[in-house]
C-alpha cells in the first residue's frame, strides 16, 4: 500500500525544491540584474508554494489511509483476542475431559478387577440370588450392560476429547493466520507512519525555503527602491552619476552595489580573514574604470588577485583593481579618471564575478567605502 516509489517521488521533490531556492537565492555576481533576480525569487516562490500544496495533499491522503489501516488492525486486535479467549475455554473443557475420562477408565478398571477376582464365585453368587433361570439371565445381561455402558462411556469421551483438540488445533491455525496478518498490518500502519513523517519533516523544510525566498524577495525589492532613491547607509549621491568623494569616483558605472565590505570576513579559500578592499558587484565584461587620474605601476596577472591593476595618484593613494579578465593598460602608463583600464571577470582567487577594490595609503590599507558614495550593502 505504501510503497518506495513514493518515498522516492518525496525525496526528488525535496531535492528539486531546494535547487530551485539555490537558484532563487539572488547572487549578485551572476545574476544580469535586481529585476531577473526578483522575478527569479518570486518563481522560486510560487513553485515551493505548488510543492508544499501537493505534499499537504499527499500527506493528506496517507493520513486517511493510516487511519482506515488503523481501524482494520484495531479489528484483527479484537478478533485474535477473541480466539484467544474460544482457545482458552476449548483448552479448559479438554482439560476436563481428560480428567473424567481417567475416572471413568479407572472405575472401569476396578470393575474389571473386581469381577476377576470373584471369577466363578461371583457367577454362582448370582445364580442362588436368582429366583428363577430367567432372572439369572437378566442378572448376567444386567452386568454385562453394566461393563458395555462403561466401555461407551469411556469411547464417547474420547471421542469428544479428540474432537475438541482438533477444534483447538483449527482456532491455533486460525489464530497464527490472523497474527501474521496483523504482523504485515502493522508493518503497513508503520510505513505509512515513516511516510506522514516524511511528509511533514519536508512540508516543513519546503516552508523554511519558502520564507527564505520571501526574505530574499523582501531585500531585492529594498536594494531596487534603493538604487532607484540612489540612498543608502553608505553614503549619499545618485546613482545615475558617478560623483566622487575628495576626488575619486567609482570604478564601475552599472552597480553600486557592494557584496563584501573592508575589514573581517569569512573567504571561501582562506577561511577567516581580513578583507583588505571592498567586492563591488559588476557584470562579467562590463569596463572597469580608473578611480581616479594617475599612473599605472601595475598590469596583469597578480597572483591571487587574478589579472589585475594598479594605479598610484597623486595624493599618496594607491588603487587595486582585481579579478579581471583581462587589463587594457600597461605599467608605466598615465590613466585619465574615468578611463576603461580593464574589464570585469572571475580569476584568481574569485568565487563570482566582480571588481575588487583596494586602497593603499601610508604603506597599509584603508576602508575604500566612505570613497564610495551611495554604496548598496548586499546582505552584510
Amino acid at each position: 500500500m505504501f510503497s518506495r516509489k513514493r518515498a522516492l517521488s518525496l525525496l526528488c521533490a525535496a531535492c528539486m525544491a531546494a535547487s530551485l531556492l539555490c537558484m532563487a537565492k539572488p547572487v549578485p555576481t551572476y545574476a544580469s540584474s535586481l529585476s531577473d533576480q526578483l522575478q527569479e525569487a518570486r518563481d522560486a516562490q510560487a513553485e515551493l508554494e505548488k510543492q508544499i500544496e501537493a505534499i499537504q495533499s499527499d500527506k493528506s491522503k496517507a493520513l486517511e489511509e493510516k487511519a482506515l489501516l488503523d481501524r482494520q488492525n484495531d479489528k484483527l486486535r479484537s478478533e485474535i483476542s477473541l480466539l484467544q479467549q474460544q482457545s482458552d475455554e476449548t483448552q479448559t473443557r479438554i482439560t476436563e475431559l481428560t480428567q473424567k475420562e481417567q475416572e471413568q477408565y479407572e472405575l472401569f478398571c476396578r470393575q474389571v478387577r473386581e469381577e476377576e477376582e470373584r471369577g466363578t464365585v461371583s457367577y454362582w453368587s448370582v445364580l442362588f440370588k436368582a429366583s428363577s433361570f430367567t432372572d439369572l439371565l437378566a442378572r448376567m445381561d444386567f452386568v454385562n450392560e453394566v461393563m458395555d455402558y462403561d466401555r461407551q462411556v469411556i469411547s464417547d469421551l474420547q471421542t469428544t476429547r479428540r474432537q475438541l483438540t482438533e477444534d483447538k488445533a483449527a482456532l491455533e491455525q486460525q489464530k497464527s493466520e490472523m497474527e501474521s496478518s496483523q504482523t504485515k498490518l502493522q508493518q503497513q500502519v508503520d510505513a505509512a507512519s515513516t511516510l506522514i513523517r516524511e511528509y511533514e519533516e519536508t512540508e516543513a523544510g519546503h516552508q523554511a525555503m519558502l520564507d527564505e525566498a520571501a526574505e530574499d524577495e523582501a531585500r531585492i525589492q529594498a536594494l531596487i527602491r534603493q538604487q532607484q532613491s540612489g540612498g543608502s547607509s553608505g553614503g549619499s549621491g545618485s546613482s545615475g552619476s558617478n560623483s566622487g568623494v575628495d576626488g575619486y569616483i567609482w570604478p564601475t558605472n552599472n552597480t553600486r552595489v557592494v557584496t563584501s565590505p573592508y575589514g573581517e570576513r569569512w573567504c571561501p579559500f582562506h577561511g577567516y580573514e581580513s578583507h583588505n578592499g571592498a567586492d563591488i558587484d559588476a557584470a562579467r565584461g562590463s569596463a572597469v574604470l580608473a578611480a581616479k587620474s594617475g599612473r599605472v605601476i601595475q598590469a596583469g596577472w597578480n597572483g591571487g588577485y587574478g589579472i589585475s591593476v594598479m594605479i598610484a595618484h597623486d595624493d599618496g593613494i594607491t588603487t587595486l583593481y582585481g579579478h579581471m579578465d583581462g587589463c587594457s593598460v600597461s605599467v608605466g602608463q598615465t590613466v585619465s579618471q574615468g578611463e576603461t583600464i580593464g574589464i570585469c571577470g572571475n580569476t584568481g582567487n574569485s568565487s563570482g564575478a566582480h571588481i575588487h577594490y583596494t586602497m593603499y595609503k601610508n604603506g597599509g590599507t584603508i576602508d575604500p567605502l566612505p570613497y564610495l558614495p551611495g554604496y548598496i550593502a548586499w546582505d552584510w
